[in-house]
């Protein structure tokens, strides 16, 4: 696999099954925005205890680091409202599949990039999974909330990976950067969800776990960042559409027609194309 060698590979594929895990525990939750604030809680606490051990991020990346809040929170609140709509197997590979093709966008208006032949085969195996999803599962408001998830992700992979780069420290970037995003959500949360310690304390044990989770998997991202290219780490991590999948059928209950497991593995192709030969 091009520019990745065989423990990056492995660990951010186990950062994938983290992370769709996480996304399970959120999605079983019954509130999306209370659950993602509970893990906010965890990651923060875990980057507030680093940040003794870290140097201060550069003064370019700061406003890196404040975009990215921006682009993090609208994505969390996106999702909330996306697994209050949908199936986690839908959802999510819903989601996932936008985000490569946002990407792909993005870098052509900004960057002048044009795309490769194989790019243009991944999208339209993305178009037609995404489709046969919407067509039979999608109503006109979860499409909505993925397709704002999918742009957040998309925008937000972009920066980090530059934020990583001009800053130079990964792990420093990555400590101020969940500290912030953290406190930002935490507050939003408790504005619109008056009870959200009451459910923690409820819900401890998910919440608990579904935190570690989290912080372990966007920990590996950015780390893998650094250390590969950014289209081959983006593939491999777009394997989260099968384990959610997975995830979804068998601890959720959800059921995986046949239709909606083709849907899966043609968006899960697509991503991998786009990605890897660009």
């Amino acid at each position: 696999m091009p520019g990745v060698d065989a423990s990056v590979a492995a660990a951010v594929l186990a950062a994938a099954l983290l992370h769709a895990t996480w996304q399970a525990l959120v999605k079983s939750s019954g509130d999306g925005v209370v659950a993602l604030a509970g893990m906010n809680v965890v990651s923060g606490v875990a980057a507030l205890a680093a940040l003794p051990f870290v140097p201060t991020p550069t003064p370019a990346a700061w406003p890196v680091i404040a975009i990215s809040v921006l682009l993090h929170s609208g994505y969390k609140i996106a999702l909330a409202e996306l697994y209050a709509r949908s199936d986690l197997s839908v959802g999510y590979p819903l989601a996932r599949g936008l985000t490569p093709i946002f990407a792909m966008l993005l870098a052509f208006l900004f960057l002048g990039e044009v795309p490769r032949a194989a790019t243009v085969v991944g999208v339209f195996a993305i178009c037609l999974g995404i489709a046969m999803l919407v067509v039979r599962s999608v109503s006109a408001a979860s499409l909505a909330a993925a397709i704002a998830v999918g742009l957040c992700v998309a925008t937000y992979s972009a920066l980090d990976a530059y934020g990583v780069r001009i800053n130079g420290d990964w792990l420093g970037f990555t400590v101020w950067l969940v500290l912030v995003d953290c406190a930002v959500f935490i507050t939003y949360a408790f504005g619109v969800r008056r009870n959200a310690i009451l459910q923690w304390r409820a819900a401890w044990g998910r919440t608990l776990v579904s935190g570690v989770l989290g912080i372990a998997s966007f920990t590996v991202f950015l780390w893998a960042l650094a250390k590969a290219q950014v289209g081959a780490v983006a593939a491999l991590r777009e394997t989260s559409i099968v384990f959610s999948a997975l995830l979804g059928g068998a601890v959720l209950r959800e059921r995986i027609t046949r239709t909606r497991a083709t849907s899966i593995v043609l968006v899960a192709l697509g991503c991998a194309a786009i990605a890897l030969f660009r």
